[in-house]
């Protein structure tokens, strides 16, 4: 934990580190301490930003192969780019506050959803063969999702749980239109891109799943360390854009011609 005033010896370099011309940020909210990524945690997000610029030139290269591949590994190959550099921000001491519960909140995450997220469901509406108006609700739904989010992380008190709850409200239509109206769609249209959906929208129902537990427990409670919280959310990260990108690769040489 990085101390407001006076830092122990042994914190100083980490301070230089992390807060190059960001010392400011410790005097707000009246913060005596303040939890903030560790070194490893800052190695985290550096190993993390490397496998999403990999991935996102491996979908670069395989994307420009043929139109109907485009189509669908574009989308792909922006979102693991936007994550590369939301981690990059990251990684390189950037694009975080200090949240009102004296956390170390990293607002590039949530930038980096906000415009990820959309763009991995109109991978699966293009996929399962959804018309643009169920993609765009959905969408909406999204990032109302990551909105609400964001603003709990921003807030204490039962206002938190209130917009974790509204959050919750829009996963749940997320999941219900990909476990149910997209995938009777995808089944309808049978082939290739019905497996392949299927493999993706499954990634994406769990992985999402899991991101409002880890909420609970870092923005929320507060009992996971940044650092660990760091660990859990780049995990699902390479799972729920790297993963599911590979995975639309993979189906791009015969499934696509459709679409």
């Amino acid at each position: 934990r990085a101390s407001r005033s006076e830092p122990k010896p042994e914190m100083s370099a980490q301070h230089l580190e992390m807060l190059v011309g960001e010392g400011a940020k410790l005097d707000v909210h009246g913060c005596k301490t303040v939890d903030m990524a560790s070194s490893f945690g800052k190695a985290l997000l550096e190993f993390v930003f490397i496998v999403f610029a990999c991935i996102t030139v491996l979908l670069a290269i395989n994307a420009t192969k043929s139109k109907a591949s485009g189509r669908v590994l574009f989308p792909a190959t922006f979102v693991t780019g936007i994550a590369s550099i939301a981690y990059f921000s990251m990684a390189s001491g950037g694009g975080w506050v200090i949240a009102p519960d004296c956390r170390q909140l990293f607002i590039a995450r949530y930038a980096d959803w906000l415009i990820t997220t959309p763009l991995l469901l109109l991978d699966l509406g293009l996929v399962a063969g959804v018309g643009k108006w169920d993609i765009m609700a959905l969408c909406l739904s999204d990032v109302l999702m990551i909105a609400s989010g964001a603003f709990g992380a921003l807030t204490v008190g039962n206002v938190k749980w209130v917009w974790w709850f509204f959050g919750m409200c829009w996963f749940l239509h997320i999941v219900y239109a990909l476990g149910k109206t997209w995938a009777e769609a995808a089944k309808a249209k049978g082939g290739e891109s019905g497996t392949v959906y299927g493999k993706i929208a499954g990634i994406t129902v769990i992985a999402w799943g899991c991101y409002p537990i880890v909420w609970v427990f870092a923005e929320g409670f507060g009992n996971f360390s940044v650092t660990f919280e760091v660990l859990i959310y780049g995990i699902l990260d390479v799972v729920s854009k790297g993963v599911f990108g590979l995975i639309l690769m993979s189906g791009a040489s015969s499934g696509y011609e459709a679409i």
